[in-house]
């Protein structure tokens, strides 16, 4: 019918759970949605800030606890939180980051930019 487009959104699964990148493309802007399994933890890294989807960071929990550690990279002052579900978490350039899902999670990761992994400013705590 003209005007309804109905397509299938690609999921990519690993031992982390389930990534798909939905409006990937749409006028730069994308929104990623990820499935955690419990006990997964993932994360363990922070961003420069040369991508302006990682300044800040901007993800939103729509189901399950996760357990998050913070730690500024030029401060060195640190914290930890459980994220529930409904929060909404935003995180700065240089801010390394790591969680762990307590239980089955699913949330959302909006970004201003549309994800290319070859071009990245992910940076591994070192």
């Amino acid at each position: 019918m003209n005007g309804v487009i109905i397509r299938k959104v690609t999921a990519i699964k690993n031992e982390r759970g389930t990534t798909i990148e939905w409006c990937k493309g749409m006028s730069g802007k994308q929104v990623t949605i990820y499935t955690r399994k419990s006990g997964q933890e993932f994360a363990d890294h922070y961003h420069t800030g040369a991508d302006i989807s990682k300044n800040p960071e901007r993800f939103f929990l729509i189901t399950g606890n996760v357990s998050f550690h913070c730690e500024d990279m030029n401060t060195k002052e640190s914290a930890s939180f459980i994220l529930t579900s409904g929060m909404e978490l935003l995180i700065d350039p240089y801010i390394y980051h790591k969680a762990k899902a307590l239980e089955d999670s699913i949330f959302l990761e909006y970004r201003m930019t549309e994800f290319d992994s070859n071009h990245s400013d992910t940076l591994l705590n070192s």
